[in-house]
């Protein structure tokens, strides 16, 4: 009889292990499929930060065009406005040069021993200098 009272402890501490076992068998099955969830919803995270940064990405890059395309615009402005500014001041200065040339030849005209002695005495002021 001892012997058969050993041989259904022993039975019950099987089936206390094999039910231990299973438990934990089981709660292990159970962490996989939340581990298995929680890396589905990290993935799916990951999904829509991506898609959002392609989204914000995408919105910089047509700020940044836009913003290029008005500095162009606005460079192109300003280079046209300063041509006619330059075109203006050349057409001063042509007809000032123009004007001046004919108001030149006119006193020569007018007082011409008056010319030739004023390019005498700067003729010999400019010999007296360069000879220093």
């Amino acid at each position: 009889m001892a012997n058969g009272m050993f041989s259904s402890r022993k039975k019950s501490i099987r089936e206390d292990l094999n039910d231990k076992a299973s438990a934990v068998e089981d709660q292990i099955a159970e962490l996989r499929e939340e581990l298995a969830a929680l890396a589905r919803s990290m993935a799916d995270d990951a999904a829509s930060g991506a898609s959002s940064i392609r989204k914000k990405a995408r919105a910089a890059k047509a700020d940044a065009r836009d913003t290029v395309r008005g500095l162009k615009n606005r460079a192109d402005t300003d280079i046209r406005d300063m041509i006619a500014a330059g075109e203006d001041i050349l057409s001063e200065f042509q007809s000032r040069y123009q004007d001046s040339g004919r108001k030149a030849r006119e006193a020569v005209r007018e007082h011409p021993l008056a010319t030739l002695g004023i390019a005498a005495a700067a003729g010999f002021l400019l010999a007296g200098l360069l000879r220093r």
